[in-house]
């Protein structure tokens, strides 16, 4: 992810269905901690081969993006729960953190 952007990230966790679940989708680097959970997140599935998989997309805003150290990549991690109380979480996976020229926030038309 670049800084000062709105990224767009997308997570697939293979092999799980997580529409009838809650999801928690965590962000870490060093102390700063961000969760995204509910109306954040769009999910939605894939089946190939009779395996179903679940895609997780969410936008991190200009202020969020900006909130991660250059250089120093990113934790992230799926946990989520069923109504029966089961659940589960997946492995870490990490993201780079690349530079921006222009960094601060930018609006539309100015």
């Amino acid at each position: 992810m670049i800084r000062w952007t709105t990224p767009t990230i997308t997570l697939t966790v293979e092999g799980v269905d997580l529409t009838e679940t809650d999801v928690y989708v965590s962000l870490e680097q060093g102390a700063l901690e961000m969760v995204k959970t509910g109306s954040a997140l769009i999910i939605t599935t894939e089946t190939h081969e009779q395996v179903t998989d679940t895609v997780i997309i969410f936008t991190l805003t200009q202020e969020e993006s900006a909130a991660f150290n250059l250089g120093k990549a990113v934790s992230v991690q799926v946990n989520y729960i069923s109504a029966q109380g089961v659940r589960d979480a997946t492995e870490i996976k990490t993201i780079s953190v690349a530079r921006n020229l222009l960094d601060e926030v930018v609006s539309y038309g100015n």
